[in-house]
This record gives C-alpha cells, structure tokens and sequence, in this order.
C-alpha cells in the first residue's frame, strides 16, 4: 500500500494500517547517517591528535570540554523530552517521539568522552593549580569525578531503561507482526518517565555547578543549574526538529507527520527560547542589582573587551533572531524556515557552553576559534551521528502504536 492510500484512508476512518507504519519504522536511513557519522568523526579526531602533537593542547581540552557539554547535554534533553511526553500524556509527538529516544545511544559514547574529560583536566579545572580550601574536599579529583561520574552514568542507565520500556511493545510487533496495545507497559514507562525528569533536574544541575560553574573561581550563581539544563532542553527541541525534517521524506514520513505537529514542535521551540531568555536575564537581574564583585566579574568579563562580541552573539543567535523568526504560524510549518531557526540556535547555544567554559580557563586570552575548535566539534558531531544511526540500525525509528494514536486522535 502506497503513503499517498494510506493517508486517505486515515483521513476519512482516523487510521493508518499498523502494517504500514511497521514498514516506515524500517525505513530509517541508518546506513547515511552511520558513513556521514564516522567520516567525521574520523576528520575531527585526527585534527584532534594533531592539535595535541603541534603543542596546543590547551586549546584542544578547552574544545574538548565545550563540545563534551554542549552535545551530552544535547542527547540527554532528546531523551528527556520523550520522558516528559509521557509524563504529560502529549500524544501529539507520537510520530516524532522515538527520534528523541535514539539520541540515548551517544550518552554511552559520553560516558567515555567524560574519562576524556579526566585525562584533558589539567587544561580545564584551574582549581586543580588554584586549590579552593574553603570548599574541603568537595573539589578533590577523585571524589570530584567520581561524584560526576556516578551522575553521568545513572542518567545513562536510567535514560536506556526508559527507552528500553517504551521500545519493546515495538519491538514486539515487528518481530511478529501482531499489533501492539496502546497501553502496554504504561505504568512501567511513566514510571521511568518520571523518575528521568526528576532526576535529570536534579543531577544536570549539579553537573552544571561542578563542570562549568567551579570554573571561575569564587562565582556562584544557584540558578546557573536550571540555566544549564534548560539550555539543554532547548537545544535538544531544535535538533529534533532538524532530525525530524531531515528524515521526513527519506521515512515517508510526510503523511505521518502533519503540518499541526510540525507545529506544535515548532511551538515548544518558540516557547523555551523565550524561557531561556527568561532565565538569562533572571540571573543576570539578581547580579546587578546586589552588585557584588564576587558576582559581577563573571557576567562584566564577558560582556566588555574581547569577550563582547560573543556574548551579543549568543544573544541574538539563540533568543533575538528564533524569537522574531518563529513569532506566526506559518514559519513553525515551513520545513525550511525551522531548521534554518533552529540552526542558528544551536550554533547559539554551542556560543554559550564556549562563552561559560573557555573565558574561566583561558587565562585571560580572548576568543579564539579555529580549527581546534572546529575539529572537536566535528569529532563529537560525527560521534553523535554515528550513534544515532547505529540505533536506527538496530531499533524500529517510528512506534507503530504511538503513531496509530496520534494520527487517530489528530483525526478525530
């Protein structure tokens, strides 16, 4: 049966054959995604060694770090935001909702980017030259990577064990071709759902105190957490929209995934760039209005001298231009003008991790961006490519129940 029949007979009975969407859940072009994936990851590793072996090595961690937060920060807000889909009951991203979940495939490849981060530390953490006594042993190396680690490696099991749940009525009904209830497991997946969102919360919170906020030393901010994980999120909801359009024809998805859902994702995407902006200027509020030098320095470095033209950068990538791009209906359901917005906001928020890291640890240079910044970020765009297509490989990319659902209800 063709997309085109299968779409009028859910236009005019509000379903879809279940054998039609098993078919597009096999459709995923894994095969691109893993050659693009490992020709990067290829280029951007060996560009890597070379930084190291050519005496900049400080830069190359400095890369390292930025990327290893931005794109682990990137998998875990894909995967977060299926876990609020059905913590949420939101049956409109029933077609979409198994590309956030393969992202859970790179957070095994941070797991080992992070031992990376352990070998690359004394290029990163100036507290490890400028010990903080005053803190005890809360910044001691062990007990300091150990702690990260242990959090990095629960989201990630807690994270597999979600989409594990959420894959395997699917799994099953491809296996033998019986249709899968709606319902099946749901306890046990809004229970995992649940205790993910609670958890990635709660640990990218600390992660972002740990890894970024410890950086510069002496600065607190307690809302930096929130800061960090919901820039996470957004990033996460502007790749899914990039990976959505991208795979859309190669799938057939296009009868699957209506202009109302492209929508409503472009809507999330409107929503969270103007709470990022929210939180940005509630931190920054509270700085200036107390004042204090202990505070002020990180947010004035950054926003006078060299630093400036990437702080406005940040600006005007990840809120301005979105903001006015997204305001309306019709760009939110123009494939191209999405990812056209939602790339601009990512390179944004890869500004921001570069703009929060690398002025803490620099030792007062200014901006520099080249090719060792550029070859890691290849590195880790490869690595995430290529894990993503590995599960695409391995795992059907569409739920024929959740995609039955959605178009049911979207029809009714």
């Amino acid at each position: 049966m063709s997309a085109a029949t299968a779409t009028g007979r859910g236009e005019r009975g509000g379903r879809v054959p279940r054998a039609e969407l098993a078919r597009t859940a096999r459709q995923f072009p894994a095969r691109t995604f893993g050659l693009l994936g490992a020709l990067l990851a290829l280029a951007g590793g060996a560009t890597f060694l070379w930084v190291l072996t050519v005496g900049g090595a400080a830069r190359a961690w400095q890369a390292w770090h930025v990327n290893f937060m931005y794109w682990t920060g990137l998998a875990q807000g894909l995967v977060v935001f299926a876990a609020i889909q059905k913590v949420a009951k939101g049956h409109w991203s029933g077609v979409v909702i198994r590309l956030a979940e393969a992202a859970v495939a790179f957070l095994f490849v941070s797991l080992v980017a992070y031992l990376a981060v352990f070998l690359g530390r004394v290029h990163i953490f100036s507290w490890l030259h400028e010990p903080r006594p005053d803190l005890g042993p809360w910044l001691g190396t062990k007990f300091f990577f150990l702690r990260n680690g242990a959090v990095y490696a629960l989201l990630t099991w807690l994270s597999w064990r979600f989409v594990r749940h959420d894959m395997a009525p699917d799994v099953r009904e491809l296996a033998d071709g019986r249709p899968a209830e709606r319902l099946e497991g749901r306890d046990v997946i809004m229970r995992d759902a649940a205790i993910l969102v609670v958890t990635y919360a709660f640990g990218y919170s600390l992660l972002a105190f740990d890894l970024m906020m410890s950086l510069a030393h002496k600065w607190v901010s307690s809302l930096f957490g929130a800061f960090y994980f919901m820039g996470s999120f957004l990033a996460a909801l502007m790749a899914l929209a990039i990976l959505t359009i991208a795979v859309r024809r190669r799938m057939g998805l296009g009868p699957l995934f209506s202009a109302k859902q492209q929508h409503d994702l472009g809507k999330l995407c409107f929503g969270f760039t103007v709470f990022w902006a929210y939180l940005m200027w509630a931190q920054y509020l509270v700085i200036w209005y107390g004042n204090l030098p202990e505070e002020t320095f990180f947010i004035f470095y950054r926003l006078i001298g060299p630093w400036k033209p990437v702080g406005v950068a940040v600006f005007l990538l990840v809120f301005v231009t979105p903001f006015i791009g997204l305001l309306g209906v019709r760009p939110k359901k123009h494939g191209l003008t999405l990812v056209t917005l939602a790339l601009v906001s990512l390179v944004g928020i890869w500004l921001e991790r570069y703009l929060e890291i690398v002025p803490s640890i620099n030792g007062g240079a200014g901006p520099a961006i080249g090719v060792p910044e550029a070859g890691v970020t290849v590195l880790f765009a490869g690595l995430f490519l290529l894990s993503y297509g590995w599960f695409g490989a391995r795992y059907p990319m569409l739920s024929p129940r959740l995609a039955a659902d959605t178009l049911e209800r979207e029809h009714h």
